[in-house]
């Protein structure tokens, strides 16, 4: 990445042309991508790296389009640059005075004659007293960039082992709850240390303590990201694979990455038919799972035609708004009546 300060009114169609006139004879330029982000009608009060920041933002919303090669700064972009600044300016204390809440949605077992609740996801809701509910897509994307994502996951760690220790109390059965680990939690030195210590805290077995891994993470640095879940494994954690067949890991890793269970990348439930090609795929990754020995579990099942198709596949277990959006801790305990009455 490279900035230029260039004179008002300049042509960005022939500063884009002249660009990529420059590297034009090299040898191979099939991986080169020329993406001008362009912030025109400078303010003068704001600082030039500021300025910078607002040109490098709209070549970012560039990414992965190879139709446009220009985007400029505009007031939607503004607007969104304020958002997000005050959303990362009331982070601490949207912490401390809990206006961040867990929510959970069930996972079914359908390998019987009638689904049964086996386990639950824990997703993280902001409840800001002036915005609002605040969507996770808003918060999380942002939160990864700069590293607040760990914080909110710790948040949300603590949370789930809580519940699991008060519904075991209640009603004498333990439901297993699923927290995601980022890329960033991968690498923290302290991550098995923080999880042991919370399992002891709340009292409650690592084993009902599921921790989802996204598949993009294995291919980050496969080596000590494969050490990092032995080890967790080895405390008696269980680790999905969150996201399986979204396209990073292939055959020959999935053989030795040590995993509890696959859980299938959203796009192959939402448009499975039957016979058709994601049909086919989720047979193909049954079959990888059957080899592997792990059960699979899809998620964003909406409707009954979905969960029946994933049930012929032979998927073992079903999240997602058939059976339940992500609800409020009070309104799951339901489904945990319904499993003991």
């Amino acid at each position: 990445m490279f900035y230029l300060y260039i004179p008002s009114g300049t042509d960005e169609n022939d500063l884009l042309y002249r660009l990529q006139a420059s590297y034009a004879d090299m040898p191979d330029t099939s991986r080169i991508h020329i993406r001008l982000g362009l912030y025109l009608s400078v303010d003068k009060e704001i600082t030039v790296d500021m300025r910078f920041d607002r040109a490098v933002l709209s070549c970012n919303t560039l990414r992965n389009n190879y139709i446009s090669f220009v985007a400029r700064y505009d007031s939607d972009m503004h607007d969104r640059e304020i958002y997000d600044e005050r959303l990362i300016a009331d982070t601490d204390l949207a912490l401390s005075e809990k206006q961040f809440c867990v929510y959970f949605q069930p996972k079914f077992n359908i390998k019987g004659d009638k689904p049964v609740l086996s386990s639950a996801e824990a997703l993280i809701r902001w409840k800001h007293p002036e915005l609002g509910m605040i969507s996770p897509g808003d918060f999380i994307p942002l939160f990864e960039e700069n590293g607040l994502v760990s914080r909110l996951d710790r948040f949300v760690w603590r949370e789930a082992a809580a519940r699991i220790r008060e519904w075991k109390d209640r009603y004498g059965i333990t439901i297993p709850v699923s927290v995601n680990v980022s890329r960033m939690d991968i690498y923290d030195p302290n991550l098995e240390k923080e999880l042991l210590d919370i399992v002891k805290t709340y009292d409650i077995s690592a084993h009902d303590y599921l921790l989802e891994v996204t598949e993009s993470a294995y291919t980050d640095n496969s080596d000590q990201i494969v050490d990092v879940v032995k080890a967790l494994r080895s405390d008696g954690f269980r680790v999905e694979m969150d996201d399986f067949g979204s396209g990073y890991s292939s055959l020959n890793m999935l053989t030795t990455l040590p995993i509890d269970a696959l859980k299938l990348d959203m796009k192959f439930v939402q448009d499975i038919r039957p016979g058709n090609k994601e049909y086919r795929m989720v047979e193909l990754m049954m079959d990888i799972a059957r080899f592997l020995e792990v059960p699979v579990i899809a998620e964003g099942v909406e409707n009954e035609e979905q969960c029946r198709l994933l049930k012929e596949a032979g998927c073992d277990i079903i999240q997602g708004f058939y059976f339940s959006r992500p609800v409020p801790p009070e309104e799951f305990e339901n489904f945990i009546k319904e499993r003991i009455s």
